[in-house]
């Protein structure tokens, strides 16, 4: 069988950890690149060390309060995806320290990337770049920012990782985020630069309608994602009657189904807030800078719109083989609270998703939230 027709091989595993990374382990022979999303029943350390005795190579993951795969939207288990080479190449890296590495060393990681495959795979026509982010080390604007400058037009999509969001008491202390060829990381960001034979074509999605209601951000701290003032007002003032509330509401929740968004290149990002603090600040989940406008949006229907989305996706490269999707914790919220797990898993599953639910969202050079960040890949030449 010529290499260029081999098919790309998802999982969905569950089980004891060295089950499981056996099976990784026997898929991942003959894969240019092994991508996996563990849930919080499997500790990354341990799942890394089973995977180096298996003998697995070329292997990136991440873990997440939520895994996406052919067994659904769980909170259990390891999903994921083998990339065969031949009608695939990938270069990889890992970026230490996301948070504090300076701007020139960010680039020279993706320039030796692109060096790389561009010596292995200058025959494979598309391209995308993957970044997996720990999001504790909040570093994510920065990143995608450089990178998707740096890469010139090949897409880049990817999500933040960890259990905040269905875990507010936190990680355990030590616990880890990524995993890069066996090795546990945190504070870190794993970098793929993947060539592909078949077409790919990459999104960011959200569900919301925006309205008419629009305030200006006028005191922030976007190093902290703090939002102090609107239109010259307490934040959490101005925020709560572009909602309608009567009153200001305690718990950052109430605000959930209401995201304010920005406008960048004729397209909308959602930013979902976080937190509310005593004197009136809030914190988003990406940084909002003074001056910037933002517009109050609502749910619409979130299974038509996505629905519309994967119809858009199937008219450009045709029924997807793999569809690789990072899909924030607070739209999985949304979603269980609505009673809406199963068209939604149905649609995920007859589009061959395979992600996370994520903490943020990276596409090319924005870092959103409250969005389906994805990239497809159409089926092999």
């Amino acid at each position: 069988m010529p290499s260029q027709s081999l098919p790309i091989r998802r999982f969905h595993l569950q089980g004891e950890t060295a089950a499981i990374a056996a099976g990784i382990a026997a898929g991942a022979t003959g894969s240019a690149l092994t991508v996996l999303f563990a849930a919080p029943d499997h500790d990354l350390r341990a799942l890394g060390a089973a995977l180096h005795a298996a003998g697995a190579a070329h292997v990136v993951g991440a873990t997440a309060s939520r895994v996406l795969g052919a067994g659904g939207i769980t909170p259990r288990g390891v999903s994921g995806f083998h990339l065969p080479t031949g009608r695939f190449a990938a270069a990889d890296t890992v970026i230490e320290d996301a948070a504090t590495i300076p701007l020139p060393e960010i680039r020279s990681h993706l320039h030796r990337l692109q060096a790389d495959l561009d010596a292995r795979a200058a025959q494979l026509e598309h391209r995308f770049a993957l970044l997996l982010v720990d999001a504790e080390a909040r570093c994510e604007e920065r990143l995608t920012a450089v990178l998707g400058m740096e890469l010139n037009g090949v897409p880049l999509v990817g999500g933040s990782a960890g259990d905040l969001y269905f875990n507010p008491l936190g990680h355990p202390p030590g616990s880890t985020r990524l995993l890069h060829d066996g090795r546990a990381l945190r504070g870190a960001a794993l970098l793929c630069l993947v060539a592909s034979a078949s077409p790919l074509v990459a999104y960011c999605h959200n569900h919301y309608v925006t309205g008419e209601h629009r305030a200006v951000i006028t005191a922030a701290d976007p190093t902290r994602r703090l939002v102090r003032e609107m239109d010259g007002y307490p934040a959490l003032e101005v925020y709560s009657r572009l909602c309608g509330f009567r009153r200001a509401p305690r718990a950052s929740r109430e605000f959930a189904p209401f995201p304010l968004m920005i406008r960048i290149g004729g397209q909308y990002y959602a930013r979902g807030m976080q937190r509310i603090y005593p004197d009136g600040a809030l914190e988003f989940a990406c940084a909002l800078e003074p001056g910037l406008v933002v517009a109050l949006a609502r749910p619409g229907d979130m299974v038509a719109m996505l629905g519309d989305m994967f119809a858009k996706l199937h008219s450009t490269i045709g029924t997807p083989e793999l569809v690789i999707g990072f899909d924030c914790a607070a739209r999985t919220a949304f979603m269980e609270q609505r009673g809406l797990t199963e068209p939604i898993t149905r649609l995920m599953q007859a589009h061959a998703v395979s992600g996370f639910a994520t903490l943020g969202e990276q596409f090319n050079s924005i870092h959103a939230n409250n969005s389906f960040s994805c990239i497809g890949i159409g089926a092999k030449a």
